[in-house]
């Protein structure tokens, strides 16, 4: 079949039944991750992409900035925030970008103890559920969100360093054994983790990665590759055509990025994708935070987002923020990639038995 022809095909389904078809064919498969591709999408089902962006020093609901789609095409629907929210003061612990599903906690105060609110969302569709809280005695460094498949909706949390595990299907916490980190070792409360092939992934101090594994929910370490930690240079865990990778400032050029992708989840095959280099950026506070494609990365600026061309070496700002909608420093900790259509999911308890009855019906 024409390669013209199945990206067309694609192009039209749900972002969760692309993977599917990116199996068929290795070059639609690297095709499908070009930013082209991906605002054709996005404009074909109803999508929107974007950035919710937290503010730490301002106790209000983040905000959201859309790159492209249904809600850039279409001003006059209602834009997406969290407000829908029944709280006013959430901040997202997690998301899943390419769900567009949200972990948000809400800290309360009763009788002089924390008791906080752990809400599940969808924005584009304002659904929302309060889910049990966990064990909030328990010490927790991290926490990380994946759906786990879309029909029927199921999705889990995972919160370390003492680790519990939440699973919409129980909806339950489960204590798993604690994460044991080797000697010396340490993971940044700021450090958000990359999901790839079923697992999560958090980037440690000593620059190791800790993988979790959804299905299994077991942990595993392995190393960077040796060439991305001789030199100092700085280190971002990213995700890059549904790989995960490590963005590293290259220590020879100003401004530069040089990119390793890994080949599979057993971290003993790095590769250096060459032709993917962050060069030129003449705002010397902007860093790369995100690859929207293969060919587009958004960089955040002082005060500005922007999107940077690999092919072409061109950096466009997208808006250029004030103090009373965005913070002038935008680093990664306080941005959540936003990738989402407008279905509705199975997300509260009426509508999970409504869909049962429905499955039975069948």
């Amino acid at each position: 079949m024409n390669e013209d022809l199945i990206l067309d095909i694609m192009s039209c389904c749900p972002a969760t039944e692309i993977s599917k078809f990116r199996l068929l064919n290795k070059a639609c498969n690297k095709r499908s991750y070009e930013f082209h591709f991906i605002n054709h999408h996005l404009h074909k089902t109803n999508s929107v992409l974007g950035y919710f962006i937290q503010d730490h020093k301002k106790h209000r609901r983040p905000g959201f900035v859309v790159f492209g789609g249904a809600e850039e095409e279409a001003p006059e629907k209602p834009r997406i925030s969290l407000e829908f929210l029944p709280s006013g003061g959430v901040k997202i612990e997690a998301c899943d970008a390419h769900h567009g599903i949200l972990l948000c906690v809400d800290d309360k105060f009763k009788g002089g103890r924390r008791i906080p609110d752990y809400i599940v969302c969808k924005p584009t569709t304002k659904q929302y559920r309060i889910i049990p809280n966990p064990k909030t005695r328990y010490f927790t460094i991290a926490i990380g969100l994946m759906v786990i498949q879309s029909n029927p909706f199921r999705y889990k949390i995972v919160r370390n360093l003492n680790c519990e595990v939440f699973d919409s299907d129980t909806y339950a916490w489960k204590r798993l054994n604690d994460l044991e980190l080797p000697s010396g070792e340490f993971l940044g409360r700021s450090e958000k983790p990359e999901s790839s092939y079923g697992f999560l992934h958090w980037l440690t101090g000593k620059n190791n990665v800790i993988q979790f594994c959804m299905q299994t929910e077991t942990w595993s370490f392995f190393p960077l590759p040796e060439d991305v930690m001789s030199d100092g240079s700085s280190l971002d865990l990213v995700s890059y055509e549904g790989k995960l990778a490590v963005l590293c400032s290259n220590s020879n050029s100003r401004g530069g990025y040089d990119l390793w992708v890994l080949d599979n989840s057993s971290g003993k095959s790095w590769a250096n994708v060459k032709d993917v280099q962050v060069t030129d950026i003449e705002d010397k506070y902007a860093k790369p935070l995100w690859f929207l494609s293969n060919d587009v990365i958004l960089v955040a600026g002082f005060a500005r987002l922007g999107l940077y061309n690999t092919n072409s070496n061109k950096f466009q700002y997208l808006q250029k923020t004030t103090q009373e909608c965005l913070p002038y420093y935008l680093p990664r900790d306080v941005c959540f990639p936003f990738y989402s259509n407008f279905e509705s999911i199975c997300l509260n308890e009426d509508q999970i038995t409504l869909e049962d009855q429905r499955q039975n019906q069948r």
